[in-house]
């Protein structure tokens, strides 16, 4: 089974109906696809306007449940520090790398260009 870490706009994506995303949530819902966010991702996603309507606020809760999170623990955050110093990346983008780093797994983003001045992050642009 595979593994990866979703960068935040996979999901967004998903929630706006993308077909590419949403067959890859798919994946995850289906077991083929072991699926992991940061809790920055969720963060990232509650933020989100749409959020005051309470039926898109439910199926958020619903792709979220599919989702293993991981927490931002010490280990995380120093690395995400670190990336975000060296390489002048948004901390929320630092430490989504470092999560993904942390799991050995790739990160699915459609926005490679963020990340792939990181060097060990095994990207994935997959659409």
């Amino acid at each position: 089974m595979a593994e990866a870490v979703f960068d935040t706009d996979i999901l967004v994506d998903h929630l706006r109906a993308v077909r590419n995303a949403t067959e890859l949530v798919y994946q995850v819902r289906s077991g083929r696809i072991t699926g992991y966010i940061s809790t920055i991702t969720e963060a990232e996603l509650y933020a989100g306007k749409d959020q005051d309507d309470e039926k898109k606020n439910m199926l958020m809760a619903e792709l979220l449940g599919l989702f293993e999170k991981v927490e931002v623990n010490s280990t995380i955050a120093r690395s995400g520090g670190i990336l975000k110093r060296v390489h002048g990346v948004a901390v929320t983008d630092a430490l989504i790398a470092a999560t993904a780093l942390s799991l050995g797994c790739k990160l699915l983003t459609r926005n490679v260009k963020d990340y792939e001045m990181i060097k060990g992050l095994a990207l994935e642009k997959p659409y």
